[in-house]
């Protein structure tokens, strides 16, 4: 809060008078000046503070997405033999060679930081470019983990079935079921792998633009 007092003594003519009108009007302008000064100070402060926050950020995410990776790669293959085990159950093959896998090991993204940026005031400094970066990655991510929840949901159903009775006693209606729940996860787990694809893509761009940042 500015507090702006005249001058000590009376003005004995209008050039005193001028004199320090213009006194404080100069004294207001360089006051307000420092007070923008001061928060832009401040809000850079912020900014830097924030997208160190920002790289933590996207490190972790970097390493779950490279564990989510390697267990969408597994769990591909887990499905794939769960339906050959299916056929042979069907066909009542008297060894099916093979147990029904439906367990999921994901990592969820993070976006704490992130949503905790958003409430301040720092993200007005940051460029237009790197902010819409970033803004499109978490929606990505937001995506992303729709389609983890929807898989994860497809797969316990399947899950479900495969532990209601020993494979061997499974009854048709059930095996159809089953079968039907996995080709269903298969086309799931595809849909999030393209968003595993589309996640890479953003943390690959923001950790080179992180990397330049860190040049300057």
């Amino acid at each position: 809060m500015l507090d702006v007092h005249a001058p000590h003594g009376a003005a004995h003519s209008w050039r005193d008078f001028l004199v320090h009108i213009a006194a404080i009007a100069i004294g207001l302008c360089l006051a307000l000046a420092l007070e923008e000064l001061a928060e832009y100070v401040h809000e850079r402060r912020q900014l830097t503070e924030a997208r160190r926050e920002l790289v933590r950020e996207i490190a972790a995410n970097r390493a779950s997405w490279t564990n989510n990776v390697a267990e969408a790669s597994r769990i591909q293959k887990e499905l794939e033999a769960d339906l050959k085990v299916i056929r042979d159950l069907r066909a009542r093959a008297t060894a099916t060679g093979g147990k029904l896998d439906y367990s999921v090991h994901f990592y969820a993204a993070f976006d704490g930081p992130w949503q905790a940026v958003r409430q301040g005031s720092s993200l007005t400094l940051m460029p237009h470019e790197e902010l819409q970066t970033y803004a499109w990655f978490h929606a990505i991510l937001a995506s992303l983990m729709e389609s983890m929840h929807a898989f994860e949901s497809t797969v316990q159903i399947g899950g479900a079935i495969a532990a209601s009775a020993a494979p061997e006693s499974l009854s048709g209606r059930d095996l159809d079921e089953l079968a039907a729940k996995t080709m269903e996860a298969q086309g799931r787990l595809e849909n999030l792998k393209m968003f595993l694809g589309f996640e890479e893509g953003g943390l690959s761009q923001l950790e080179a633009a992180g990397h330049k940042s860190s040049k300057r």
